[in-house]
């Protein structure tokens, strides 16, 4: 293999590794998202159960989630 061939090879890798960095930040940046998403509607959820102690605490946390989704 020639040396431009080897730089050539060696530059598609190093694309190819940045586009996987990229995609794995994207998801990251996802995950995160959700995660906020279902601390918010978790925190919500328990400022409405002290609010009401009746309330079903569960279903307090998926309508907060819904709309936490939505938003």
């Amino acid at each position: 293999m020639s040396d431009s061939e080897i730089k050539e090879e060696t530059e598609v890798e190093v694309e190819e590794a940045k586009a996987d960095v990229e995609e794995g930040l994207e998801d990251a940046g996802e995950g995160l998202e959700d995660a906020s998403d279902k601390v918010q509607a978790g925190a919500k959820a328990v400022a409405k159960k002290v609010a009401d102690p009746d309330k079903d605490l569960e279903s307090e946390y998926q309508k907060e989630k819904i709309k936490e989704k939505m938003d």
